[in-house]
């Protein structure tokens, strides 16, 4: 396989910053290149480079093939031995470690951070890591004395509200290749690459690129998407708190946090003649007792004047806390939480307005989890995070609207 030169600076044998972020749309080669040129590096010394994907079920099935398939194409497998969960340079030592950064412990972020003598850790499929304190735990444990450490992001640019995107791309022209500060950029598309693309391949992206330009962009140019094409609410309209409805009958949404969640307590109101639904922010705290909730949605029904007897709908999985806001006499009852993906969808197609800074950041990036087999399709499920008054709203309208048997038909509002 031949290689783009732009994947040149990934063969040095010193790295000559400690961050090199590989972006490229699909059929870009940043995989190959990335793989061949980790197996190679494993030559230089007897230190360990730790590969991670936010997810990994199995290394010996879903990843160490791959590497693998690069070692027989370099012709040198009888210098490597292949593990359950690593690849093992015979003739210096150094190993290829293969970890998820997720696991259904909740305790692999401690394991990655007790490991020793990772000269490289690289992020594969970085997309898919929505928290950047994660990576910060990561990045600042990979420290050796012995050798330069590098940090390698290699990723599908999703939209301009990433985290990646917010830290190292914002001031970065689209397409750059070179070095910033300590970060090397590299950015390729399928354009590099087609002498190693069959013909099928470029069908797609043609016929991509003549129907819908903007996600061509995207998916195989590489570039930063302005709005995710798996935005979820993307017609919702922001409003002055001038322009909330004071006639109209209110209800509450909660949705219940812990240590260092928010609990987010969301207003809401419904006008049945236009079908739209009003949402004003209430609350977004972490580390709130059930009892300060309670004194907060008084506070706010006192100074709105909203009726002591309003529904309030919250999480279900904490009848504790729902049971505590009974206690000080306000009507909390369990929301309705089957089918997240039916909620979501139901409240998509009616009319909604709102007022809250939280609000507007949640729902400018509350998406679907992209298809990890294609990443132009989307699963019917939404994206971790960026999602405490979304579910609040959730538990608060859907409950409330099928009470009154709405249908989810948009209204001239």
């Amino acid at each position: 396989m031949l290689f783009s030169p732009k994947y040149k600076p990934l063969f040095r044998a010193m790295p000559d910053t400690r961050y090199t972020l590989v972006k490229g749309g699909r059929g870009s080669g940043k995989s190959y290149a990335v793989n061949t040129a980790l197996c190679l590096s494993t030559y230089r010394d007897p230190l360990n480079i730790l590969f991670t994907r936010y997810t990994m079920t199995s290394a010996e099935v879903s990843i160490i093939p791959e590497f693998s398939d690069k070692v027989s194409a370099l012709q040198i497998e009888d210098h490597f031995r292949a593990r359950a969960t690593d690849i093992v340079n015979l003739s210096t030592g150094a190993k290829i470690i293969f970890r998820g950064l997720m696991a259904s412990s909740g305790n692999q972020v401690a394991k990655l951070k007790s490991l020793q003598g990772v000269k490289t850790w690289v992020l594969d499929e970085a997309q898919e890591l929505t928290d950047p304190d994660l990576f910060d735990t990561i990045d600042f444990s990979v420290r050796t004395l012995e050798a330069p450490n590098q940090i390698i992001l290699s990723f599908n640019p999703t939209d301009v509200h990433s985290w990646i995107y917010e830290r190292f791309y914002k001031n970065v022209p689209e397409g750059f290749n070179g070095v910033i500060d300590d970060v090397r950029y590299i950015s390729t598309t399928y354009l590099d690459n087609r002498q190693n693309l069959d013909r099928t391949l470029l069908r797609q992206a043609e016929k991509m690129r003549l129907a819908d330009y903007d996600k061509y962009r995207n998916i195989w140019l590489g570039e930063w998407a302005t709005l995710s094409e798996g935005i979820i609410y993307k017609q919702w309209k922001e409003i002055s708190l001038n322009d909330w409805p004071k006639n109209l009958p209110c209800f509450y949404g909660v949705d219940w946090g812990y240590s260092n969640d928010p609990t987010a307590v969301v207003c809401c109101a419904y006008d049945i003649d236009t079908k739209t639904v009003y949402l004003r922010e209430v609350c977004y705290q972490p580390r709130l007792l059930a009892g300060h909730i309670a004194r907060i949605i008084y506070e706010d029904m006192e100074a709105w004047g909203v009726s002591r007897e309003a529904d309030i709908y919250c999480d279900p999985a904490r009848p504790e806390h729902i049971g505590e806001l009974r206690m000080n006499n306000l009507c909390a009852m369990p929301a309705d939480n089957r089918n997240k993906a039916g909620r979501i969808s139901y409240l998509q197609y009616f009319s909604v307005r709102y007022v809250g800074e939280n609000i507007k950041w949640e729902s400018e990036r509350y998406s679907w989890k992209p298809d990890p087999k294609d990443r132009s399709r989307y699963l019917s499920e939404p994206q971790d995070g960026n999602d405490h008054l979304m579910d609040a709203i959730n538990y608060a309208c859907v409950t409330k609207l099928r009470y009154l048997g709405q249908t989810n038909t948009i209204g001239e509002g």
